[in-house]
């Protein structure tokens, strides 16, 4: 697809935020620029509640998205790579096992 024909154009900005009264919904709007957008934050969330993209490449089916550092970015960022790392998965598993054992030593089981 020609990028005249696309819905949206390289450079477009998406803002996101997740409906407050129903955290399985996810909503958006597209806007001409960050300044645009922040300025269209809906009333309803928390203030900070949102992320900003800008779309990196399309062809109209697959979109590529550019995290911007607005509103949560850095909490998604940070997020994000907290729950990928395996040592605080088996961290968590590890303190989990020993603070069981610890517990149970406590109350005298063993």
């Amino acid at each position: 697809m020609t990028e005249d024909k696309l819905p949206y154009k390289t450079g477009t900005i998406k803002l996101t935020w997740i409906n407050p009264k129903d955290y399985n919904i996810l909503e958006s709007s597209m806007h001409y620029s960050v300044d645009e957008a922040l300025k269209n934050v809906p009333k309803n969330i928390k203030k900070h509640d949102f992320l900003i993209f800008e779309l990196v490449s399309t062809d109209g089916v697959q979109y590529k998205w550019k995290l911007l550092p607005y509103g949560r970015a850095n909490q998604y960022k940070y997020g994000m790579e907290f729950f990928d790392n395996d040592l605080v998965f088996y961290g968590f598993i590890a303190l989990t096992i020993f603070g069981t054992y610890s517990f149970l030593k406590l109350i005298k089981v063993f």
